[in-house]
Parts: structure tokens; C-alpha cells; sequence
């Protein structure tokens, strides 16, 4: 389903400082980035019984690391080696863009030229099944 239905599930991006989305990667940096991701039909309980939504719905970044996890899955692409000092909060729903936004830190000490990077949401059809929050300690 993409944007003409309404919805965009999945978008593979490349973030890069000139003139890009990620613009002045720095140490010590932080990004708040658009995926651009979004489900209109939003009925998981319906559709997917006992599985995560979007993430946290809020008008910018939570400051503390929600406790809710996202069917978003943020997957990192070659060349994984800039991810080394990268981190990133768990997605959110950005209640005013309407879209799912993901905050990266840049925590290495170098200046990131680019990332690439994949940002899933399996359809409601087609669940995630189970998602833990990012940096948390796995459920037992």
C-alpha cells in the first residue's frame, strides 16, 4: 500500500548533511527525522490483536525513552561501520506532520557524512507479532 492509498509502509532513506535531512551530523548531535511513514486505518487492535502501533503519539521527540514499543523497525544499511557511534530513540508518531518520526544521536567523535538506513511498518494484515522498545532490556 503506498501514498496514493494513503499509507506508506516502508521507506529506505539516505541521510546526508549537504542539503539532505541530516544536515551538520556532529558529535554530540541529534536529528529529529521525518520517515515520512504513515498508516491511515489504524485499527491494530482490530487487525493485529495485541500488537504495537505506531509508537507514541506526540508533537515532537519524548524526552524520556518511551515504555511502549513501535512496529517500526529501524534497520541500518551498508555501510554499517558510520552506525558506529550512532543511536536512535524509538519511533513515534508525530501527531502534527501525521507521520513517524525517529530521533538519532550522533555519539561517536566524528563528523557522519551519511547514513542509509530502512524504516519498516508491516502492515496491520500482516503484523509485526512482538516488538521491544529500543535500548531497553529485552522482556523475559
Amino acid at each position: 500500500m503506498g501514498r496514493r492509498a494513503g499509507s506508506l509502509l516502508w521507506r529506505r532513506m539516505r541521510l546526508f548533511p549537504t542539503g539532505g535531512v541530516l544536515p551538520n551530523f556532529a558529535p554530540n548531535d541529534s536529528q529529529d527525522i521525518d520517515t515520512g511513514i504513515t498508516q491511515v486505518n489504524r485499527n491494530f487492535g482490530d487487525y493485529s490483536p495485541g500488537e504495537p502501533n505506531l509508537g507514541v503519539a506526540a508533537s515532537s521527540a519524548p524526552a524520556v525513552h518511551p515504555q511502549t514499543a513501535s512496529r517500526v523497525q529501524v534497520v541500518p544499511l551498508a555501510p554499517t561501520v558510520k552506525w558506529a557511534g550512532i543511536v536512535h530513540g524509538e519511533p513515534y508518531f508525530n501527531t502534527v506532520t501525521g507521520t513517524v518520526h525517529v530521533k538519532f544521536t550522533n555519539l561517536g567523535q566524528y563528523y557522519i557524512n551519511d547514513l542509509n538506513v530502512l524504516f519498516w511498518d508491516p502492515h496491520s494484515l500482516v503484523g509485526p507479532g512482538q516488538a521491544d522498545t529500543y535500548g531497553e532490556p529485552p522482556r523475559e
